[in-house]
């Protein structure tokens, strides 16, 4: 599965301000920052680091789970494209759970 690469372009310009670190992870590309993985891109949508506790995401129709079969409390996919007018929020809010972590080395 490749990275949808106009999704791929908006993410990156909506992280560009953060340095991420960009990687090949789960057969799409992932964002890293501070170390952490905030995002990745995927053929069908963003993987992203989420606040289990936050009802907003909790309650969007398009969230599914990140690994089916798989529990991951703290992430969640998305079927989203280049075009999702809330996609800024998506990437600020899993921005925001990185933020919340220790960096790392």
């Amino acid at each position: 599965m490749a990275a949808d690469p106009d999704l791929t372009e908006r993410v990156r310009s909506l992280l560009a301000d953060q340095s991420p670190q960009e990687k090949p992870m789960f057969g799409g590309l992932a964002f890293l920052v501070a170390g952490h993985m905030a995002v990745a891109v995927g053929e069908d949508g963003l993987l992203v680091r989420v606040d289990p506790e936050a009802e907003r995401v909790a309650a969007d129709p398009r969230a599914g789970e990140a690994m089916p079969g798989r529990p991951m409390r703290a992430w969640r996919s998305f079927d989203v494209d280049a075009d999702t007018e809330d996609l800024p929020e998506l990437v600020a809010h899993a921005l925001e759970q990185v933020r919340a972590l220790p960096p790392k080395a």
